[in-house]
């Protein structure tokens, strides 16, 4: 028999027996979608949902500090520091930050509030953080330039000094100099950041003593999977360019915070491929089960065509190929449906999707389903090539 001859009877068996297959076409196409969106959405969901524990614990950001002071060094880095570590792939943000420590009084009208923490950032400093803004702006990079005397104020301070009233346009003083709150911070804060007044970078240097040095540098990086990798580049980085005082430089993460964002998204991971899994094997034993059931239903057509000369090889071509047409209908089906489903959750999700990775597992996911379609052929092929020609043609279904 011919190739088309073969390709045409095996197509005409299955239209003939399209309701036997129906059951296994759904099976197989909802696996496909799942495939689809797992593989194409996986990312950046991912992406999006580590992202979203990020706001609860900050596990992607790292602090460069001074462990010690010796050898009389004051402990700070330089803008060469910050220039240098903004080139390092992975990281999105490097933020100079000077502080005072809960040291500073501060006082509006009568109240007076001891314990303040004064902190000069910049732009970039907001990169770092999760904290939401309740009211009014944050510092930007006109205010560091023009070394305007304004603050934004942390939610404690709100709400002890102002009594949670609209505190903007008013002005605090702090350690004899004025300065305008500008917006206030909210949600849920770290502790240290609801009780801290926030001023320009440029103005820290000169209106309060020891915050001209730079004591601290923030890092956010892009991902929480490269969080070890730029923690140990940007440790090597500042220790080279601080000589001799290599014992001096910390860099810091939140191991803790990292591991857990880590475990959360495994298990989101697990359990969507463990389900993925288990509806191709569903898929897989269906077909399998529905092929078998073809050979016991039509023992006396295979019978009679082998005792017109079809050949054992002929019988069992036949039935995989008509094992692999069910299963690429179904994968074909499945990857129309999971281009538009894909297609409606990217802007339901507010997510990206690349057309590398689509068209990846399109096609990956077309060689899983022909797969399927062989293997889940082969053993009813099998029996069918072993028939016997007289029991066939004597079998009543």
């Amino acid at each position: 028999m011919k190739p088309e001859d073969l390709f045409m009877t095996s197509w005409m068996m299955v239209i003939r027996n399209r309701r036997r297959y129906k059951s296994v076409l759904i099976a197989i196409a909802i696996g496909t979608i799942g495939f689809i969106i797992i593989r194409c959405l996986g990312d950046s969901v991912e992406k999006k949902v580590s992202d979203d524990l990020e706001l609860i614990g900050e596990a992607t950001v790292l602090t460069a500090m001074w462990e010690d002071r010796k050898n009389y060094h004051p402990g700070e880095y330089f803008e060469k520091d910050v220039r240098a570590l903004r080139k390092l792939e992975g990281v999105t943000t490097v933020a100079p930050v000077r502080s005072t420590g809960e040291k500073t009084t501060l006082l509006y009208g009568d109240i007076e509030r001891k314990r303040t923490i004064v902190t000069g950032v910049n732009e970039e400093y907001w990169g770092t953080q999760s904290t939401p803004l309740a009211m009014g702006r944050l510092i930007n990079d006109d205010d560091v330039r023009n070394v305007r005397k304004i603050c934004v104020i942390g939610a404690e301070i709100h709400q002890g000094v102002f009594k949670g009233a609209n505190p903007l346009g008013k002005t605090v003083v702090v350690n004899s100099y004025h300065y305008t709150v500008v917006g206030v911070l909210g949600g849920k804060q770290q502790e240290d950041n609801s009780r801290t007044v926030f001023i320009p970078l440029s103005l820290a240097a000169h209106h309060l003593n020891n915050m001209r040095q730079i004591l601290q540098l923030l890092i956010r990086v892009d991902t929480w999977d490269n969080v070890r990798t730029v923690r140990d580049q940007t440790e090597a980085i500042l220790q080279y360019n601080h000589p001799n005082l290599e014992h001096g430089v910390k860099v810091n993460y939140r191991s803790n915070r990292l591991d857990r964002v880590r475990l959360i998204v495994f298990v989101i991971q697990l359990f969507s491929y463990a389900a993925l899994v288990g509806v191709f094997i569903v898929g897989k034993m269906g077909l399998t089960n529905v092929m078998l059931a073809a050979v016991q239903e039509r023992t006396k057509e295979i019978g009679l065509r082998k005792s017109m000369g079809a050949t054992d090889a002929l019988i069992r071509d036949q039935f995989i190929l008509e094992s692999v047409m069910v299963s690429v209908i179904a994968g074909v089906i499945g990857v129309i449906g999971g281009m538009m489903t894909v297609a409606c959750l990217k802007e339901l999700l507010d997510v990206s999707v690349s057309g590398m990775v689509l068209s990846s597992s399109i096609l990956v996911d077309l060689a899983l389903t022909v797969s399927i379609g062989v293997f889940a052929g082969w053993y009813p092929s099998q029996q069918a090539g072993r028939l016997d020609i007289v029991s066939a043609m004597r079998f009543e279904c």
